[in-house]
């Protein structure tokens, strides 16, 4: 059973290799699983962190997500395990969607806050060390 969890989900077309956010996150909680899935990760990795969702007993999911992103594909299993409203989970939304913000605010159970990139690491660090 992992303790803590962060799980960086780029949707956009613009993935960037090496992502600041993942890396920061690794320095300041190292006890933390860090996985970094984007648009192009192959359903091994999805498979990954779908398990590493349902095993942690905390978890932070950042989404980044823009104008660029015209569906879901391989991270629908993913979007439905954050769906259910687990209270262990926060959900980070960074950029312009407004159709997964939609979907998250139906979703009264589901804990979520907008933020930029640069707020992250403090949310991340407060929801994990509570």
């Amino acid at each position: 059973m992992v303790k803590q969890a962060f799980l960086y989900l780029d949707l956009t077309m613009a993935a960037a290799y090496r992502k600041g956010l993942p890396e920061k996150v690794q320095q300041i909680l190292p006890e933390a699983a860090v996985l970094d899935v984007d648009s192009t990760s192959g359903e091994l990795v999805l498979h990954y962190a779908l398990r590493l969702l349902r095993e942690s007993e905390k978890a932070v999911v950042y989404i980044k997500a823009d104008a660029t992103v015209t569906g879901f594909g391989g991270i629908l299993p993913l979007l439905e395990e954050l769906f259910d409203g687990n209270e262990q989970r926060l959900i980070l939304l960074s950029g312009d969607y407004p159709r997964l913000l939609r979907m998250l605010q139906a979703r009264p159970q589901v804990q979520f806050a907008q933020v930029n990139e640069q707020d992250a690491l403090e949310a991340v660090k407060q929801f994990l060390e509570e």
